[in-house]
């Protein structure tokens, strides 16, 4: 079982990548069959390929994410409120949803989860 320390360094390196449109950071940390569902139901994204084409959507939007409160992380689970800054349509917008990260036991994020 992973500790928290190790989850919670996953989440910052998760924020960091975003930040720096670091799209390899971000693929990094997920397992070759890991499932991202962004936001909760939705279709859910399956596989390195699928998360790779979400994530390229999402850093070509220029976000900027930041934490908003600790990142809780117990028993191979993560979850922590964030904020996305971005601008639609020429007008800024900020989403604060909470993320819900499973990992497996090589510490790569198996199941994400975005609540809006």
């Amino acid at each position: 079982m992973l500790n928290p320390e190790q989850m919670q360094a996953a989440v910052h390196e998760y924020v960091r990548a975003l930040n720096a449109v670091d799209l390899d950071a971000i693929v990094a940390l997920f397992a070759d069959d890991a499932v991202v569902e962004d936001p909760v139901g939705s279709e859910p994204k399956r596989g390195l390929a699928a998360i790779r084409e979400f994530y390229a959507a999402s850093v070509a939007m220029k976000l900027v994410v930041a934490l908003e409160g600790p990142v809780r992380a117990v028993a191979n689970e993560a979850v922590f409120p964030f904020s996305v800054s971005l601008v639609i349509n020429g007008q800024p917008v900020v989403i604060r949803p909470i993320d819900h990260f499973r990992f497996n036991e090589a510490g790569r994020i198996v199941q994400m989860r975005a609540f809006f």
